[in-house]
């Protein structure tokens, strides 16, 4: 069997993610301005929310990197 790339699983959950994270990101925005007078979510909750967002896009290439380090420290040892 040949190997798959991976790569139509990569795009879906790309995909999801974004969505989530714009969801999350607006949400927040809009808890931030406005204040707490027509949605529920008070405005103390929205900046998390944009942080949330945001840090699901920034972790894992952070996380991704610090893999890759160890990997390639990992090959000069040997």
């Amino acid at each position: 069997m040949e190997k798959r790339s991976g790569l139509t699983s990569t795009v879906i959950v790309s995909v999801l993610t974004l969505c989530c994270s714009t969801v999350c990101c607006a949400t927040g925005i809009y808890a931030v301005a406005d204040q707490g007078r027509t949605v529920v979510v008070g405005s103390a909750a929205g900046i998390p929310m944009i942080l949330l967002g945001l840090a699901v896009w920034i972790v894992p290439p952070l996380f991704w990197l610090r893999v890759v380090e160890d990997d390639e420290a990992d090959l000069g040892r040997r």
